[in-house]
């Protein structure tokens, strides 16, 4: 009876092993909640002049213009998280669609203002490191926190847009 029982034991123990080798874990990627459809009243895709009317909107006030040569950008001036900050809105290189926008912070006690307020909006970043935070989305879109010695920098991008970006600069991507 006992050499029956240490059998079955072996038997059930060998068999969980097996088993439990054979499961895989399996790791479940959360992506974000969607990523809202521009910055601010800034929409993704808009075209420069209609970019400059949602600058006006939000009455911060552009200043410099350089959408004709690289970087392709619209820099203005005005406040975020209550700051005041520099915006920079990157187009397409040929069809001068809204792809981009970075706002950089000269008050590096804004980054864990910033982190809050993106972990409320976002939950936890997709990747995170010291002084560097993204949430990364399927098709693309990226939204990066960085802190350097003196600027807090906080970069929204639309996949979609960023892709057309890099075939008018490169041709197609893959």
């Amino acid at each position: 009876m006992s050499t029956r029982i240490s059998s079955f034991w072996i038997a059930g123990l060998l068999s969980f092993i097996v088993y439990a080798g054979c499961a895989t874990s399996s790791y479940v990627i959360i992506e974000p909640p969607p990523l809202p459809e521009g910055v601010m009243s800034a929409r993704w895709g808009s075209p420069v002049e209609e970019v400059k009317k949602a600058i006006d909107q939000d009455g911060i006030e552009w200043f410099q213009d350089k959408t004709d040569q690289p970087p392709f950008a619209l820099y203005a001036s005005g406040a975020y998280l209550n700051a005041p900050g520099i915006f920079s809105y990157f187009f397409t290189p040929r069809s001068k669609k809204l792809y981009k926008v970075t706002v950089t912070l000269n008050d590096l006690t804004l980054y864990g203002t910033a982190k809050r307020e993106l972990i409320q909006k976002f939950g936890k970043p997709s990747f995170s490191q010291l002084d560097v935070d993204h949430w990364s989305w399927k098709d693309k879109s990226l939204v990066i926190l960085q802190k350097d010695p003196s600027h807090v920098q906080v970069s929204y991008s639309s996949g979609p847009f960023l892709i057309l970006s890099r075939e008018e600069q490169e041709g197609p991507v893959n």
